[in-house]
């Protein structure tokens, strides 16, 4: 005897979803520019960092991007970064990210970097 799928069953067309927008690569760039410098220079002033995150949830907002939207963009540029993984360094480059995270959701809902 042979069985119909019910269509609860059917394979998810993720065709039929309308792309969300991305975040430009300039807004990118910045934001990576201003992490490695933070990283490299920790004593230094972070106001770079305070800028970009201020043009990341601009942009975000003008795109309609959610807040989990632009966290998956900025851990999964965090993990694009070679520098953060010294294994000498680890615990310090996992307290960073988590830092940068925070620091970003903050910047998102508060408005601040």
């Amino acid at each position: 005897m042979r069985h119909a799928v019910p269509p609860a069953m059917m394979a998810y067309d993720s065709r039929s979803t309308p792309e969300r927008p991305r975040l430009s690569e300039a807004t990118l760039a910045e934001l990576r520019d201003a992490v490695r410098t933070l990283w490299m220079a920790p004593s230094e002033v972070d106001g770079a960092l305070e800028s970009a995150m201020g043009a990341l949830v601009r942009e975000a907002r003008d795109r309609a991007l959610r807040a989990e939207d632009v966290l998956v963009v900025v851990k999964s540029l965090l993990a694009d970064m070679p520098e953060l993984e010294d294994p000498d360094r680890r615990l310090e480059g996992a307290r960073f990210r988590e830092q940068l995270v925070t620091r970003c959701i903050k910047a998102y809902y508060y408005g601040r970097g």
